[in-house]
């Protein structure tokens, strides 16, 4: 996708990943200054953000920009800021992520669950952690239990899912835990992420 592809409240999957295999988060140090900057630039960028993790060398986000090249700027500045303090931390001298993401449009309900399914079972289906709550780098916690609020928007497909029932963060914790049919999701990462390769 271009910048030109960026209406606002159209809903996005965003990949931001390292230019160079391996060298996008070093440590929780890393992770935590990534995540604290996004976190809060998000108002000052008028950017609704409604799931996310941080992987060893990409970032995935689920958002909605506010305005038209809001979530290019928003990102623009939070890779600034991290390659800053990466490069005068490890005394490098790069641009540490990739000059634009990989983007694609969430244009149903039921992708947009997929979607934050994928994001927030990361953790667990890659065996970082026994379970999803566990890994603070992610949207989990949040969207799971409830916390975090003044950071992340829940978007109006996720609240029309919780809301049918009469136990919304347990109906969404067991939705989470039950794993993806392993077809369902190779066509869901083929339509959602980028290639391996891809420069």
């Amino acid at each position: 996708m271009t910048d030109g592809q960026n209406p606002v409240t159209s809903t996005w999957f965003l990949v931001n990943r390292a230019k160079v295999q391996g060298t996008a988060f070093f440590d929780e140090a890393c992770r935590d200054y990534f995540q604290l900057r996004l976190l809060n630039c998000l108002k000052v960028y008028k950017v609704e953000l409604h799931a996310y993790a941080l992987l060893p060398n990409e970032a995935w986000l689920l958002l909605t920009p506010g305005m038209p090249k809001s979530m290019f700027t928003l990102l623009d500045f939070v890779n600034e800021c991290y390659s800053e303090y990466f490069n005068e931390r490890f005394d490098r001298n790069t641009a540490v992520f990739q000059r634009r993401p990989f983007l694609a449009i969430i244009d149903s309900a039921q992708l947009f669950l997929d979607c934050q399914k994928m994001i927030e079972r990361w953790p667990l289906a890659s065996g970082a952690v026994d379970h999803p709550g566990l890994y603070r780098w992610s949207s989990y916690a949040a969207n799971a239990f409830g916390g975090r609020h003044q950071f992340l928007t829940r978007h109006r497909w996720f609240e029309q899912y919780i809301a049918a029932t009469e136990n919304p963060m347990e109906r969404y914790r067991e939705f989470i835990a039950e794993p993806f049919v392993p077809a369902e999701l190779a066509e869901l990462e083929q339509r959602l992420l980028p290639p391996a390769n891809l420069p």
